[in-house]
């Protein structure tokens, strides 16, 4: 169900776009946070679809919005976050070229292609604000034996190389999320 909402709300996008100039033909969209611990594990559901577009759009965000009914019967609904922004997240500068296409959801006859952020950068993402929810999304990839510590150590360490100023409280926040993964 939620991934049917997603694939609606990739519809909507497509319409929009589908009148605009294109030179590549393609806007690729790069998903974080709770939609793609989703999409790994299935493991939560959320609201807010995080993203990142590989080119700067001008969307009405009031009309990217989707309900539906989760599988438990009750309504639900998610939108596409307009506050949604990496610049302050732990993120390895190769995360967009590594994210994996979410097969299966249309990208074949759209003008949106949806990437989703790899396991390993999905949990470095999570570990600036390492939230309680953060803490088991980084918990639900692991026991889906999809990051392990020292890949989330690698993968964190060399992220943090390319940020200025003071990471201590990020390499408590890092050390952690690995030993919750022991």
């Amino acid at each position: 169900e939620l991934t049917r909402a997603m694939s609606e709300m990739l519809d909507g996008l497509d319409e929009m776009l589908r009148g605009c100039r294109l030179e590549d033909g393609a806007v690729k969209m790069h998903l974080a946070g709770g939609m793609a611990v989703h999409y790994y594990c299935g493991t939560r559901y959320t609201e807010d679809v995080d993203a990142t577009f590989s080119r700067r759009l001008m969307l009405p965000y009031k009309k990217l919005s989707v309900d539906y009914l989760r599988e438990d019967g009750k309504p639900a609904s998610i939108y596409l976050n307009p506050n949604y922004n990496d610049t302050f997240a732990v993120m390895h500068p190769d995360c967009q070229e590594d994210a994996v296409e979410w097969e299966g959801i249309g990208n074949e006859r759209r003008a949106v292609k949806l990437f989703v952020l790899a396991p390993v950068d999905l949990a470095v993402s999570k570990i600036a604000r390492f939230s309680p929810q953060d803490r088991d999304d980084i918990a639900s990839l692991g026991r889906a034996g999809l990051v392990t510590a020292d890949a989330l150590r690698t993968r964190a360490t060399e992220a943090l190389d390319y940020y200025v100023g003071d990471t201590i409280w990020i390499k408590r926040n890092l050390d952690d999320a690995c030993a919750s993964l022991q």
